[in-house]
């Protein structure tokens, strides 16, 4: 699945379809057009430099989201990580009803509620698949504490706590295990700056995260 599904499935409470406290943030465009680009970053088909997030492979992907993602920010040429976020919310279409359908569509996710109802408030999609939901937050509360440290593990972890998600789905000591790991992440890329010229792929992927997970506060106000 993709990080942002991930995400949306762990969101919504299991019946009402509708956000968890505080978690409607996850459906917002700019958050899951973040999400796209930290896929991009996991496959480093981008990465990071001073100069600006670039392309470093721009073969076609797997997934139409990702694919559309990949051609909307190489026609923009290197941009700062805020900007490229911004170029993918306006150069991907229907980003939000899209990552939506695709769980409906694999039977995660019930169909979302008519639209009669959906125009009195937000669009309801109770979860289908608790296996998935469940198997997701295993995900998170894994890379969390640390029991995985794959590229996407790292991806998912940056992503939840950028946006607070980690309070709201995590047992408090393993929220203070995610914030310190994000936080520590956070400090090795900066000590690290001088080198960023030489930076291998594995490494400015990982930047690529950091620099995400740190501009979203602002571009989520």
């Amino acid at each position: 699945m993709l990080i942002g599904e991930d995400l949306l499935l762990m969101s919504l409470d299991v019946e009402s379809g509708l956000p968890l406290p505080g978690l409607a943030v996850v459906q917002a465009p700019m958050f899951l057009s973040a999400c796209l680009l930290a896929e991009l970053a996991v496959q480093k088909q981008v990465g990071w430099t001073p100069q600006g997030v670039h392309v470093v492979d721009d073969l076609p992907n797997f997934h139409p989201l990702i694919d559309e993602t990949l051609r909307a920010i190489k026609a923009r040429g290197v941009q700062p990580t805020g900007a490229m976020i911004s170029t993918t919310r306006y150069g991907v279409s229907r980003v939000v009803a899209r990552h939506f359908d695709s769980l409906v569509d694999r039977g995660l996710l019930h169909p979302g509620s008519s639209k009669r109802y959906w125009l009195f408030g937000a669009r309801r999609y109770p979860v289908r698949s608790t296996r998935a939901r469940n198997e997701a937050l295993a995900h998170l509360r894994d890379a969390a504490i640390g029991e995985r440290t794959s590229m996407r593990s790292v991806a998912l972890l940056m992503l939840a706590n950028s946006i607070r998600a980690t309070e709201r789905l995590l047992e408090e000591a393993e929220v203070n295990e995610a914030q310190a790991r994000a936080s520590t992440l956070s400090e090795e890329i900066r000590a690290d700056l001088p080198a960023a010229a030489d930076w291998d792929e594995s490494a400015s992927a990982i930047a690529m995260l950091v620099s995400i997970s740190e501009q979203l506060p602002a571009l989520l106000r």
